[in-house]
């Protein structure tokens, strides 16, 4: 895989933030949960892209996929949403109920944001 740089990881994260944003008016909507839990994946990929620049996409993806599904993971435990009640806004970070379609949702997320980090460069 090639090496990912600075620049791919911010294209990955604006990208993910953009769609995560655009479906959030219509979270009734069916599909779009999904479509806002893959995109909340794809930023933990692209926030450790930014961090390990140059260490592969590999690791970024890894590490990013990993964390999401643990904090989805956390919500079995209800302290996501005791943090919601004293944090405001922390609630669209940390999730409110756990839901094993987000796992997946996030995994397919992780993996496509891990293959747009390794995508070769255009000249």
């Amino acid at each position: 895989m090639p090496t990912p740089t600075r620049r791919s990881a911010l294209i990955v994260l604006l990208s993910a933030l953009v769609i995560g944003l655009a479906v959030q008016p219509f979270r009734d909507v069916a599909g779009t949960d999904a479509i806002g839990s893959a995109a909340y994946a794809a930023a933990a990929v692209g926030v450790w892209g930014l961090i390990l620049p140059g260490r592969g996409a590999r690791l970024p993806g890894l590490i990013g996929t990993g964390l999401a599904c643990a904090v989805e993971l956390l919500q079995l435990t209800g302290l996501p949403q005791r943090i919601a009640e004293v944090v405001p806004g922390s609630g669209f970070v940390l999730g409110g109920q756990f839901d094993i379609a987000d796992i997946i949702a996030m995994l397919v997320g992780g993996i496509i944001a891990t293959f747009a980090l390794a995508a070769p460069r255009l000249p």
